[in-house]
């Protein structure tokens, strides 16, 4: 990425640019054209992008901006153009508040300076004057998302920064004013001055909880939450820090799959990292060894409800979701879940750069690119298993449970609720939309992440100004019969009034999955 933000790049070196950044885009990407509107309206943007470029040229800032829009018109969170390094030019340190997506609203849910914890739980209403509704719809226009919570958790994400917000605003404040209406309905005007944390530095105070979440540090993890187990919690914060994620990256022969595992022992165990590299994997929590303990306690117990919490799962490897599915519902569950499953990945020259000439890709004869295997076998559960089945056996220590099939379909509760936030993005989505179909219920606010679009994205960078993009290659859908793929709508939302209702809590879509398990929530929200 370049970060000289005083150069002025030719005319003709940024042309080339945009141009380039589109050709790949059509190359690689499923379907480039949706959000432009069609091939046409395509390239006609692309065309405006080009004939607005000064013929003097500009500095990279100025063309980050046009490329980062055309890109973020594409309508997908798996697509997108880093901002250069000159972003971070300015004052140091983050904006002193965090705020968290609940329906249309953006909340304050933690502080990092104590002269503003009495912002906590406090709607944002504007920031330098401009409304929250604004500032979502400027967003869109710079960063990509797939849906209006994406937007919105994109605001979120430059809020809590101080630089970004130059491209919200109509100017760059270094310490941006906001109105937040606190509880009560006060509107409180502040100044946000920037803080300077240490990186081992977190939040001086949060929204208060009320219910205990298990220790982890990124694994899986769980606790029951009373002393006749008959409610388990489970929390998935993330998709890639477990065992047999690791196990999978170097079955694929990863180029980077020692350095994944040592940081992500690092990232859940700690300082010093083994040297050998068996030792790193045996450190590693494991998923299988976690969920099968989770499945053998709730049996005995026999537990009535499961939460699984993905709020804020940013994604990763899919097999901890098949993981969790085998062990609740075993292969036949898997197969029920996965039949109607679509993934369909387009061959590219970016692709052949970085897996090779050969590969389930690039055996493809399809003219455009395209392996449409799974949506031939659209219904064919058992070869859609089979398929997930081979992948499965390069993970050494899940293969060796499926396997024996020891605890195949183990156990599941009556009622399994999975809850989500805007934050939950990608893979982190999967045990929301697979189990889903196996009787759970969703719970919270709608996750960012489609439920029908591109996945798994491919690196590059633009040959002049070397700005940073990626593109997604995989088209899929999880819910292909859905109207609208663009927001898996949850069976309770966690509304603005609910949140209230629950004392604008930092576990109240947490709260609002065990009431709705107790059948305590009704169309009016929280019964009492």
């Amino acid at each position: 990425m370049t970060d000289d933000s005083d150069s002025q790049y030719p005319h003709s070196e940024l042309v080339e640019d945009a141009r380039s950044l589109a050709t790949t885009l059509e190359d690689t990407h499923p379907d480039p054209y949706a959000g432009h509107g069609g091939r046409v309206a395509f390239h006609r943007n692309l065309e405006a992008l080009v004939r607005a470029i000064p013929d003097d040229g500009e500095p990279v800032e100025a063309f980050y901006e046009r490329a980062a829009e055309f890109v973020a018109t594409v309508r997908d969170v798996h697509t997108g153009v880093s901002a250069p390094d000159s972003t971070g030019d300015g004052p140091d340190g983050r904006l002193p508040v965090g705020v968290r997506v609940v329906g249309r609203d953006l909340y304050v849910d933690e502080v990092y300076d104590e002269a503003h914890t009495d912002l906590l739980g406090g709607r944002v209403v504007s920031v330098e004057g401009v409304p929250t509704a604004d500032l979502e719809s400027r967003a869109a226009s710079v960063e990509s998302a797939e849906n209006e919570y994406g937007d919105r958790r994109n605001v979120g994400k430059m809020l809590e920064d101080v630089a970004p917000l130059r491209y919200l605003l109509d100017s760059a404040p270094t310490a941006p004013t906001v109105v937040v209406e606190v509880e009560g309905g006060e509107r409180v005007e502040r100044k946000l001055e920037p803080v300077e944390l240490e990186e081992s530095d977190g939040p001086v105070e949060t929204l208060a909880t009320s219910v205990e979440r298990p220790e982890t540090a990124g694994e899986p993890a769980y606790r029951f939450l009373d002393d006749a187990r008959s409610t388990a919690l489970l929390v998935l914060p993330d998709m890639q820090l477990y065992r047999e994620n690791v196990e999978m990256m170097a079955g694929m022969g990863h180029e980077r799959a020692d350095e994944m595992a040592r940081d992500v022992y690092r990232e859940t165990v700690g300082e010093p990292v083994p040297d050998d590299r068996d030792d790193v994997l045996a450190g590693i929590p494991s998923a299988t060894e976690v969920l099968t303990e989770l499945v053998e306690e709730m049996a005995d117990a026999g537990t009535e409800t499961l939460v699984v919490d993905t709020r804020d799962n940013g994604g990763g490897n899919s097999a901890l979701t098949y993981i969790l599915t085998y062990l609740l519902h075993g292969w036949d569950g898997i197969g029920e879940a996965v039949a109607d499953h679509v993934a369909v990945p387009k061959d590219s020259e970016l692709y052949r750069q970085r897996y090779g000439e050969e590969g389930a890709v690039g055996e493809t004869d399809n003219p455009a690119g395209f392996d449409f295997e799974s949506y031939f076998a659209r219904g064919d559960a058992d070869r859609q298993v089979e398929q997930l089945r081979e992948k499965a056996r390069l993970s050494a220590t899940f293969r060796e449970e499926f396997e024996s099939g020891d605890h195949e379909g183990y156990f599941a509760p009556e009622n399994v609720v999975v809850v989500t936030s805007a934050a939950t993005a990608s893979a982190g989505t999967e045990p929301a939309f697979l189990l889903s179909k196996l009787g759970a219920s969703v719970v919270g606010v709608p996750s960012l992440q489609a439920p029908n679009k591109p996945r798994d994205l491919l690196r590059d960078e633009l040959p002049n100004t070397g700005l940073d993009y990626w593109v997604s290659f995989r088209h899929v859908e999880f819910c292909p019969d859905a109207e609208d793929g663009s927001v898996f709508e949850p069976d309770v939302e966690l509304t603005p009034a609910q949140f209230e209702d629950l004392d604008r809590t930092g576990d109240a879509g947490v709260r609002l999955a065990l009431a709705h398990a107790d059948s305590e929530v009704d169309s009016d929200g929280i019964t009492q």
